[in-house]
C-alpha cells in the first residue's frame, strides 16, 4: 500500500509537477514562433514589436485574427518610415492556436478566461481573410 502511494506521487508529480504552465504545447509554439520578437517576458522591442504583457489585445478575438492573418503596417516619422509587420500564422490549427492563446492570456492577462476550440474557432470565422 505504501509503495503504491509513492509511486502514484512520483508519477503525479513527473506528469504536472514539472511543468510551469497547463499550455506546453501553447508555450512551446510561442517560443518557436513568437518569443524571437515579443520577448521571453512578453516586453516586445520598445517602438518597433508591441509588448504583449500589458496588451489592450489580451483575451479579445483580435488577437486571434492577428495571429492567424498577421499584419502589415507602416509606421511615418518626420522624414522617415519604418515597416511593421507581423507574420501570418495560418499554418497553426485550430488545437494550437487555443493552446498559444490561452499560454498567451495565462501569462500576462490579470483577467484570463481559458478559451475553448469552439470559441477560437468561432472567432477565426470573424476574421476578414
Amino acid at each position: 500500500m505504501i509503495r503504491y502511494l509513492i509511486l502514484s506521487g512520483l508519477a503525479t508529480t513527473l506528469l504536472f509537477g514539472c511543468f510551469e504552465t497547463p499550455y506546453v504545447q501553447g508555450e512551446r509554439i510561442y517560443k518557436i514562433h513568437c518569443q524571437n520578437c515579443h520577448m521571453d517576458d512578453g516586453s516586445g522591442l520598445e517602438t518597433l514589436i508591441k509588448p504583449l504583457n500589458n496588451s489592450s489585445l489580451l483575451g479579445s478575438d483580435k488577437m486571434i485574427c492577428i495571429i492567424k492573418t498577421g499584419i502589415q503596417d507602416t509606421i511615418h516619422g518626420e522624414n522617415d518610415y519604418l515597416p511593421k509587420e507581423m507574420p501570418a500564422f495560418k499554418q497553426l490549427t485550430p488545437v494550437e492556436l487555443t493552446n498559444l492563446i490561452n499560454f498567451i492570456n495565462s501569462k500576462w492577462d490579470t483577467n484570463f478566461k481559458e478559451k475553448s476550440i469552439k470559441e477560437i474557432q468561432n472567432s477565426l470565422e470573424k476574421c476578414n481573410f
